[in-house]
């Protein structure tokens, strides 16, 4: 259930729903959890620290929207 996964994971799921059918798709994007609780951005087989060492502006701002969409959806009061 989408409750279970972490904060991270559910942000995924947002943008893998944003991203279906675009051009970013076939990319393979993704948001992972990392070990000290952080998030990593991974794209094909690189991965990044953070949103903004990611050197495509049009994923930052698909990774932007689909938090700024989980916050709005999912964080209750926001």
């Amino acid at each position: 259930e989408f409750k279970l996964l972490s904060m991270v994971k559910q942000i995924d799921f947002v943008l893998q729903k944003r991203i279906a059918g675009t051009p970013l798709e076939s990319m393979s994007i993704h948001l992972n959890d990392t070990l000290h609780g952080g998030l990593e951005v991974q794209i094909g087989a690189q991965k990044f620290e953070t949103i903004d060492d990611v050197p495509d502006p049009n994923i930052q701002s698909a990774i932007r929207a689909a938090i700024a969409e989980w916050e709005t959806r999912y964080i209750p009061g926001a």
